[in-house]
């Protein structure tokens, strides 16, 4: 029976890898609109060596590859994550790969043009070790950028759920360690790191419920789990999801989801 049991926990565990995986490549397509303007304005095109902190799986690190004609070092300290960044950046001759800390980065100072990060001080212990970190390996004149850091108070949703609302509105990611808020301390942590700071909202468009759609079926898996584990019975899920399916055959469902950026200049000597 104890080996039966271990060996479902890791084919679950297998498993849950695999469908982070899935959702973090479906993140990096939805997202790619919001982010690409800024790597754009912040002239990663033309930057000789850029940094991308906390990389993940490297879809992301991918589309920085795919823009920029310089070199771009990503850092992650998962070795998991790392193995399927290895895969995905295999066409980027301009990528490379290293094992790293976002709180203590293996850099020296002022080594980078530009410093990036994406959904990452959401899910950091101390984010303003992190943005100091990011600051400290940028050189002179350089930028740091955080792309996307979600506030969860600011996720609007209607019709309502009241058993539902509220665990999407950030007690899941709580749940898990995160910060539902951090995109309203962007400014702050930049700020305090030294860096000339400008903050804004990244996704101003509200997407139509086609969309809304489409993208609750490609990640339906991980809005079920996360009101199981909120301890949703099966019957208040079910309840929900016909709900909330009926509303977007209506073209009722309206959903916004505030994505902060930050872009911070370092000041010259």
């Amino acid at each position: 029976m104890k080996s039966k049991s271990k060996g479902n926990k890791i084919k679950n565990s297998k498993e849950d890898f695999s469908d982070f995986i899935k959702k973090l490549e479906l993140q990096a397509i939805e997202t790619a609109e919001e982010r690409m303007p800024l790597y754009l304005e912040v002239g990663i095109k033309d930057a000789d060596l850029i940094l991308d902190v906390g990389c993940g799986s490297g879809m992301v690190t991918r589309d920085i590859a795919h823009l920029t004609k310089g070199k771009v070092i990503a850092i992650d300290d998962s070795d998991d994550m790392l193995k399927v960044a290895k895969d995905v950046l295999k066409p980027y001759m301009n990528a490379e790969l290293r094992v790293g800390n976002a709180e203590k980065i293996p850099f020296k100072d002022n080594t980078f043009d530009i410093v990036t990060c994406n959904l990452l001080l959401m899910w950091a212990k101390n984010p303003q070790k992190v943005v100091n970190e990011m600051n400290r390996v940028t050189k002179p004149g350089g930028t740091v950028l955080a792309t996307l850091e979600p506030d969860y108070g600011g996720k609007l949703h209607y019709p309502e759920n009241p058993k539902v609302d509220p665990i999407f509105a950030g007690e899941a990611i709580k749940r898990k360690g995160g910060d539902p808020h951090i995109g309203r301390k962007l400014r702050l942590l930049f700020v305090r790191a030294g860096l000339k700071t400008r903050v804004g909202i990244g996704n101003n468009r509200i997407w139509s419920c086609e969309e809304d759609r489409d993208y609750y079926f490609h990640a339906r898996d991980f809005y079920v789990k996360a009101l199981k584990d909120a301890g949703l019975s099966q019957n208040d899920i079910d309840k929900w999801e016909y709900d909330y399916l009926k509303s977007l055959d209506e073209g009722v469902q309206l959903n916004f989801f505030p994505q902060f950026y930050a872009i911070g200049k370092k000041p010259e000597d």
